[in-house]
């Protein structure tokens, strides 16, 4: 008797919802503790209070949310091979049935990036978006470009396109996930972009081509490739400016 095979996913819409519930615990928790280690330094260190005060107080939202990130990282690590005993990367599709040239989906993460950046020159932002008054500081805008590569891309397909897509699916089809991981990416950006629906509808229109490449390879490593290469051409071209034009004052 030829056994069946395992359910794809191996997750629920239960666990999505377990992990909405400890995302929202983990944001009060850090908040709280982010809190108290910003009255400890007023308190005890007066000679580090320029880390959590106007203009440097992205570093501290910026490692709130890379916290953020690890824990939530976690929490679908462990759902995945504890609960469930099943390989992470195995159970989010990582690898396509197929091998795939990683080579040819660099460049459209890099082509999305200057059409992106090309658009938001044709649309200026009426005003500055919070993301952009937190990156006027060195460090900050050095420590938002190290999130940017070496963590968010990862963490971001994870969640969106390896944990929630799957599941989605599962329910609403193919359309029906890709609109809706699709939406949800550019909705946890609008808080960095409020005020700049230009900036707004670029990410939107992102977060669409990510979802896309993830539902016709039915794989997760062709859209990290693409978000990879897509922030990657953002923060490098950022830093190319900062050093030819200095720091936006």
């Amino acid at each position: 008797m030829v056994a069946a095979p395992p359910r794809f996913p191996v997750w629920s819409g239960w666990d999505l919802l377990f992990l909405f519930c400890f995302t929202a615990f983990s944001v009060m928790m850090l908040a709280a503790g982010g809190e108290a280690a910003k009255h400890l330094v007023h308190a005890k260190f007066p000679s580090a209070r320029f880390l959590v005060q106007s203009p440097n107080e992205g570093i501290y939202l910026f490692l709130f949310q890379g916290l953020l990130d690890l824990l939530i990282l976690l929490f679908i690590y462990f759902t995945i091979t504890l609960k469930y005993n099943a390989q992470f990367f195995r159970s989010l599709k990582w690898q396509p049935r197929s091998a795939i040239r990683v080579s040819r989906y660099i460049p459209v993460g890099i082509v999305l990036a200057l059409a992106v950046l090309g658009a938001s020159t044709l649309f200026p932002n009426p005003q500055e978006s919070p993301i952009e008054k937190l990156i006027k500081v060195p460090l900050t805008a050095f420590l938002f470009a190290t999130l940017g590569v070496f963590v968010a891309p990862f963490v971001e397909e994870v969640i969106f396109r390896g944990f929630l897509y799957p599941v989605v699916e599962r329910r609403l089809g193919k359309a029906g996930a890709l609109v809706i991981t699709a939406l949800l990416f550019s909705g946890v950006h609008v808080s960095q972009l409020w005020g700049s629906w230009p900036a707004i509808v670029l990410i939107t229109v992102v977060g669409f081509t990510l979802s896309s490449v993830r539902a016709h390879t039915d794989a997760l490593l062709p859209s990290f490739i693409i978000h990879l290469s897509y922030n990657s051409t953002i923060c490098l071209l950022f830093l190319i400016g900062v050093v030819v034009q200095g720091f936006p004052l």
